[in-house]
């Protein structure tokens, strides 16, 4: 891969920060951006502290530092965030996008990756899901990200942005710190304590461990020209929930989980994704299983517990 000079946003968060981290490694100039500053800096990573307001700010970032690639993973990343709090969610979310995609517009940048989500789709076709399904979101969070890929479609198409949209689905994994019913099983087995879900015995995800989601925003800065502009993201399992807790089982025998039959009261139905797309356009082909990505994020816990529980 070419090295290249990268704007990234949301550099403390869950994905970006590990993103960051990997860009850095392969040798890229990595500026990190984001509303707070990482608990960790990466090294060879400059992080600046700014949101996407303001875009004189932008401008200047982007001359100064002779951007030619911008990751935006920088946004109110889920359903359970700022729920009381609507207007700051599309005001973050996606004017801050359109501020990012004019001045990537403007300076010319060359490749503009944007951290979708399959939120948007909402309750989806029978599987397998298409990239080009329709989206139509059932909450605030999934409208904002389905409008912001649209807007993304529009730049591209119009304006020639070489912009390419990740719809990454339910990422886990080390340094999550949102909600997520894999955090919390193994977070409370690794505890001795009971898991009990009022939802999810007849419910399935298409889960992705964060290494994969790191390896498809990988992939897409380093992509040829692509035919389309959006790609589905998720792990190699789709797999009922009541299966994800027998995978954390065998990793911690003993883990006492129960769900009740119904949807999640934050979600909607899912079904698994097409991802033969992404692997034909990008290369990206997820790695990582359910049941290894289990024993990974426990065995990372583990080394932040003062009294770690031996994973089996």
């Amino acid at each position: 891969m070419a090295s290249r000079t990268i704007l990234l946003t949301g550099a403390s968060g869950f994905i970006g920060h590990a993103a960051a981290r990997a860009l850095a490694t392969l040798g890229h100039t990595v500026v990190g951006l984001d509303v707070a500053l990482p608990e960790v800096p990466i090294e060879g990573v400059d992080h600046l502290q700014s949101g996407l307001a303001d875009v004189h700010f932008l401008y200047r970032l982007l001359d100064e530092r002779a951007i030619d690639t911008i990751v935006h993973a920088g946004a109110i990343s889920g359903p359970m965030l700022a729920r009381d709090n609507p207007y700051l969610v599309c005001e973050t979310n996606v004017v801050g996008t359109i501020h990012l995609m004019e001045a990537a517009r403007q300076r010319k940048v060359g490749r503009f990756v944007f951290l979708s989500s399959a939120s948007a789709f909402g309750t989806t076709p029978p599987a397998p899901v298409p990239d080009d399904a329709p989206l139509r979101p059932q909450d605030l969070y999934g409208a904002t990200k389905g409008a912001c890929d649209l807007l993304l479609q529009g730049y591209r198409l119009q304006y020639g942005l070489d912009a390419i949209a990740l719809r990454i689905s339910n990422a886990y994994g080390p340094g999550r710190r949102t909600r997520c019913a894999v955090r919390t099983m193994v977070a409370n087995a690794l505890a001795g304590k009971p898991t009990h879900f009022e939802w999810g015995a007849d419910q399935a995800r298409p889960y992705l461990f964060i290494d994969d989601a790191v390896d498809a925003v990988l992939a897409a800065v380093s992509a040829p020209p692509t035919p389309q502009y959006a790609y589905n993201v998720s792990g190699p399992d789709f797999m009922p929930m009541p299966a994800v807790a027998d995978a954390v089982r065998s990793v911690i025998p003993g883990a006492e989980i129960t769900f009740e039959p119904g949807v999640d009261s934050l979600g909607y139905r899912r079904e698994a994704l097409d991802l033969r797309a992404a692997a034909r356009d990008l290369g990206f082909a997820p790695k990582v299983s359910v049941a290894e990505g289990i024993r990974r994020y426990a065995e990372w816990m583990n080394r932040r517990d003062a009294t770690p529980v031996r994973p089996q």
